[in-house]
């Protein structure tokens, strides 16, 4: 039992070092805003959904460079705080909403498993591409909750261990678990009935559980395109197809409208609107 605290408290240690480690906050920026168009229809498809969600005093939990941070800021009527672990990243992070002139934004150095802002703090909390990162993602969310008002609104995504599941019994070799253990593989993939029923649990309800990201990590691609070599060219061709503007929107639109209906079973990540009790 020690041996696996003492891995995952490693695990979430050498993530915080890497992305803190000089050059990473460029690097982290450069790769949420590539023109590839599978990045770009998920930016999309986040942005949409934590934009219409999340209303008031807003915690942006992990907010790297502040992609949802900046776009929640414009709104006047929302109080934004951008906390990360990364200096560099706060940096960034600043310089962009400068650039944008934004100045209400309160940005603040920190750790996601043990907030300083007091109970019930904020109308919602965002954390988007962060809690799947680490082994203490129960610990994670509980500080989420823990700050977040009655009513208030939790927006955060999970990789579908009901995907996985799924794609290994059509192909083992293709469908296995992506995490090795190692700190930087590592994803905390969970089936959608056991995040609802913890959420439960812990004073959440589940609002809404979106199926999206369809073309990230897919197992079920990754087993028609036979190997590894045709998932790279099915990877690049559909990058590059997707660049094309109206195809990046249209492509977003049937996540937002369609997609999102499909359990969890169809794609590796899930979105989870929840409300605290």
């Amino acid at each position: 039992m020690n041996a696996e605290i003492n891995n995952d408290t490693d695990i979430k240690k050498q993530k915080g070092e890497y992305w803190s480690r000089p050059g990473a906050g460029v690097i982290y920026e450069q790769g949420v805003s590539s023109s590839a168009g599978i990045i770009q229809i998920k930016n999309l498809v986040e942005r949409t959904i934590v934009l219409k969600n999340a209303h008031g005093n807003i915690l942006d939990a992990g907010t790297g460079s502040g992609r949802f941070a900046r776009p929640l800021a414009h709104n006047p009527r929302n109080s934004v705080v951008a906390l990360d672990y990364s200096n560099e990243m706060l940096e960034i992070n600043k310089k962009l909403s400068e650039q944008e002139g934004i100045s209400s934004i309160e940005f603040i150095h920190g750790d996601i498993e043990h907030l300083t802002f007091q109970n019930n703090q904020f109308d919602a909390v965002v954390s988007i591409t962060v809690v799947r990162h680490f082994p203490q993602w129960k610990n994670i969310l509980k500080e989420y909750i823990r700050v977040l008002k009655p009513g208030g609104t939790l927006i955060f995504e999970m990789c579908s261990a009901d995907h996985i599941d799924m794609a290994n019994r059509i192909s083992a070799r293709f469908g296995v678990k992506h995490s090795d253990g190692s700190f930087a593989s590592y994803e905390a993939e969970v089936s959608f009935a056991e995040l609802k029923s913890w959420l439960d649990e812990n004073g959440i309800d589940v609002v809404e559980r979106l199926s999206y990201d369809y073309f990230n990590s897919n197992c079920f691609f990754k087993i028609l395109s036979i190997n590894n070599f045709g998932y790279r060219v099915f990877n690049k061709v559909f990058n590059q197809l997707f660049r094309i503007f109206p195809l990046q929107h249209l492509m977003a639109w049937i996540e937002l409208h369609i997609l999102r209906y499909l359990p969890s079973v169809f794609s590796y990540n899930y979105m989870v609107i929840g409300r605290k009790r």
